[in-house]
């Protein structure tokens, strides 16, 4: 019975009375199931939602879960479009239903281009499949369709291609193995005294069955000394081993001593003001051994300490004429040198010439610098009498007159040097 029945009214002496109260919904209540969805055959289950949530789904391929959830399961029974009903309750015992498409593309043949064996130290292969417009998924190394072995190193890997969309799904995968490079040793260096001109097996490398390539090697390993011309020489020979397709080389230094020589050219500039002189005192030079990878023992002939560096700088302070000399040592082969004299002129500007043609100081010639220097000579009165940019040390003061000229000198080096010379026809 409502609340306030039975109840007497003493405003109007009413009895019996019933002040109830109804509340009635019309608010209208609408399933959404979303938009159309895309499920590719082989997918697996794709749970169903729905606003409100709640509510219950049939259809082709639903079904519910234990939690009261649902799932739609695609195969290929279901290629097309389905139509999938969403229902809620709504006002009173009305039911809000409505449907959800589910399109499941036609399975598409996925063809993968075979992939060759491959090595840790390849280049970067273009993977192809058909039809086009998928995507690839695999290990590292794999950038979009392009597989590059150095980045994922050696192994068996398998690379995937996809292609789902509302014209077809497919996916397909290729297995592509990656051989490890082999580790091929070429043993040790080798040194050959200068009169070792006999032919001679290489041994020592691993593993064997390897190629041998380089200067003087067969491809099995028979070693010829090259000529050198009494110079000796460094090698450098190559072992290449091949497995699984492949190749990794390694290599062997073979040096070949120079013979012992007398009145060896030094490796030095050339003087080319002076070319009958080493250079002008004081002279810098930079030795330079026949040979390099050696040990060293430089004799300057200067009465100067031994110097057992490679490439050791001298100064030669004076005039004169020094026989440089150089023991090397190669591994058991001892080698003395004997190069060149080094003759070195004194630095000197004359002050005077007499071109009288007797063939006796008739140029200036100035012991200034080997390199090629500027020259301008001017008049007492500074008036500009000669210049060249490459002296060649044969101004005679043709057409001039008896008397005191200034020169100045500058060399490519920058060094200048200036003063007076008489001229005393």
């Amino acid at each position: 019975m409502p609340p306030g029945a039975n109840y007497f009214d003493t405003r109007n002496g009413s009895t019996n009375c019933n002040n109830a109260a109804f509340a009635i919904n019309f608010e209208i209540i609408t399933a959404d199931p979303g938009p159309t969805r895309y499920a590719c055959a082989a997918d697996g289950p794709m749970l169903l939602g729905g606003l409100p949530a709640g509510g219950t789904w049939s259809g082709p391929g639903v079904t519910r879960l234990s939690d009261g959830r649902y799932q739609f399961q695609p195969s290929p029974a279901l290629v097309g479009r389905n139509l999938l009903l969403y229902s809620v309750k709504s006002t009173g015992i009305c039911v809000s239903t409505r449907p959800l498409a589910v399109i499941v593309p036609p399975v598409l043949n996925v063809s993968i281009a075979p992939v060759p064996p491959l090595c840790a130290s390849g280049n970067p292969i273009t993977l192809q499949a058909t039809p086009a417009g998928g995507t690839w998924s695999g290990p590292r190394g794999l950038s979009g369709n392009v597989f590059d072995p150095r980045q994922s190193g050696p192994g068996t890997f398998t690379l995937t291609y996809s292609r789902s969309d509302s014209l077809g799904c497919g996916t397909g995968s290729r297995t592509v193995v990656v051989s490890p490079l082999p580790t091929p040793q070429a043993g040790p260096d080798l040194t050959f005294c200068a009169y070792e001109t006999q032919p001679v097996q290489l041994t020592g490398a691993s593993p064997a069955g390897g190629i041998w390539s380089g200067p003087g090697v067969s491809p099995g390993g028979l070693f010829t000394p090259p000529d050198t011309r009494l110079q000796g020489g460094i090698y450098t020979l190559s072992y290449t081993v091949t497995e699984n397709g492949c190749p990794a080389t390694a290599t062997r230094r073979v040096l070949l001593a120079p013979s012992p020589s007398v009145n060896f050219p030094l490796r030095v500039p050339v003087c080319e003001n002076f070319p009958e002189y080493t250079g002008l005192a004081p002279l810098t030079l930079t030795m330079k051994p026949v040979l390099t990878g050696g040990t060293y023992e430089w004799d300057f002939g200067d009465g100067s300490p031994v110097s057992r560096e490679e490439n050791p700088q001298h100064v030669f302070e004076q005039p004169g004429k020094y026989n440089v000399r150089l023991i090397a040592r190669y591994a058991n082969c001892t080698v003395e040198t004997s190069f060149a004299p080094v003759i070195v002129h004194r630095t000197f500007v004359p002050n005077i010439i007499t071109p009288n043609r007797d063939g006796k100081n008739d140029e200036f010639i100035p012991y200034f610098s080997c390199e090629p220097a500027t020259l301008r000579l001017f008049d007492r009165w500074g008036s500009a009498v000669y210049e060249t940019a490459h002296y060649n040390n044969d101004w005679r003061a043709d057409g001039l007159a008896d008397g005191l000229y200034f020169y100045h000198l500058q060399d490519a080096a920058g060094r200048t040097i200036k003063g007076w010379l008489t001229v005393q026809h």
